[in-house]
């Protein structure tokens, strides 16, 4: 008997055999991964077509629908949602993005209103399953009426405080009714948002440090009130804000004839510095004559001026010996835009008439010093100068830790 079961055995090993295969084929057929073997792809997914088609008007589909030629991954780039990757414009919160491997379903979060002209903006970054990212977008515009409106709202978003175009920025431009209209500045911070209808609108550019595609606390921002049709392109300087006055948390001796001052918050660079704001005095209560006081700006002109000045004598030098003395190159022209407005700072150089004595204390005192809120206060900080022969020290000894606060919202 013991041998009459062993072909029942074998059989039995077999389906298990069997069973395994399949199950294994299934788990397969579920996985979302890219196929094994053949070349290495390299190339992002390509965008087939959209529909409704752009400028289409009088659409009454339920969604806006992307066809790519190959699986999107769900996941975007840098574990983003694939829902991060869409802007609806206007917008009544988070989009619905609905995933189907190689098409995307997107419409607005309480679906399409009528006679609205919609703006569907997919953003650079879309990947495939090997994580390829589209290097570009598309937009695409279309009207659940008869027509679309033609106005738009363009302009530049900047870092003000680094002086440098802001890319990636989320801009919202607000309608009187409370109709909020997106848009994202490109590499070089440029943005148009719209369409719009004529009227004014609050526009916002904000830093959007986690991809949200709304502001946050404590993210850099910038607003501009704007009429449509507008007279010519606007510029939006983010920074960090809030309503809170500056106060002075350091003085640190930059030399015996240079304090530099810093502040906790920005300063508002449209105001005046004039010495008579500024008292320092030693122990003895004998003032310190201050001569100037300089912005970060003035500091980095006054050291392009001794630059200059050395390169000068050097040349007048190698002149006099005979000595051959290239002529410098001229540095390619910079078209990188810039702000128009000077930024803002939270440092501050006063020039002294005579030197501090070393192992000396100070205080200096600055009274009417305006914030970027606009809100002026006045303020006093202690410190000593270093001991002859110290390396001047780099922070204000004497300050007591002090936590900003994050700017609020506007």
């Amino acid at each position: 008997m013991a041998f009459a079961a062993r072909p029942a055995a074998r059989a039995d090993r077999g389906a298990v055999r069997r069973g395994l295969i399949a199950a294994l084929a299934l788990a397969a057929c579920a996985s979302a991964g890219p196929p094994p073997g053949g070349a290495e792809d390299h190339a992002p997914p390509k965008l087939l077509r959209i529909s409704p088609d752009t400028n289409a008007v009088n659409v009454d589909s339920k969604a806006a629908t992307f066809y790519f030629d190959e699986t999107i991954n769900d996941r975007g780039t840098d574990a983003q949602d694939v829902t991060n990757m869409f802007l609806v414009s206007p917008s009544d919160g988070t989009p619905r993005v609905g995933y189907h491997r190689s098409r995307i379903d997107v419409r607005p979060r309480h679906g399409f209103r009528p006679n609205t002209a919609y703006t569907i903006t997919l953003l650079p970054g879309l990947s495939d399953l090997r994580n390829n990212p589209m290097k570009s977008g598309t937009t695409i515009v279309f009207s659940t009426g008869p027509t679309i409106p033609t106005l738009r709202i363009t302009g530049i978003a900047f870092d003000w405080t680094a002086e440098q175009p802001l890319p990636m920025a989320l801009i919202e431009a607000v309608s009187p009714d409370s109709v909020v209209y997106l848009a994202q500045s490109d590499s070089l911070g440029h943005f148009a948002v719209g369409p719009l209808n004529p009227g004014s609108y609050l526009v916002r550019a904000t830093v959007d440090q986690n991809h949200n595609h709304k502001p946050d606390r404590g993210e850099s921002f910038d607003t501009l009130r704007v009429n449509a049709p507008q007279a010519k392109p606007v510029e939006l300087l983010t920074a960090s804000r809030d309503t809170l006055p500056a106060r002075l948390t350091t003085a640190a001796v930059a030399d015996s004839m240079t304090l530099r001052l810093t502040f906790d918050r920005l300063l508002d660079p449209a105001q005046q510095f004039p010495p008579a704001n500024f008292h320092l005095a030693g122990a003895d209560s004998v003032a310190i004559p201050i001569t100037a006081v300089r912005t970060p700006r003035d500091d980095a002109a006054l050291a392009r001026a001794r630059q200059q000045q050395a390169a000068d004598s050097a040349r007048r030098a190698d002149s006099v010996a005979g000595r051959p003395h290239p002529r410098p190159e001229t540095p390619p022209a910079d078209s990188t835009p810039k702000p128009t407005r000077p930024p803002p700072f939270n440092t501050i150089s006063l020039a002294l008439g005579r030197p501090l004595t070393p192992n000396a204390s100070y205080r200096v005192r600055v009274t009417t010093i305006r914030a970027l809120s606009g809100r002026e206060t006045s303020s006093e900080r202690s410190f000593s100068a270093p001991r002859a022969g110290a390396a001047p020290p780099t922070a204000d000894s004497t300050a007591a830790p002090r936590r900003t606060p994050r700017p609020s919202r506007p």
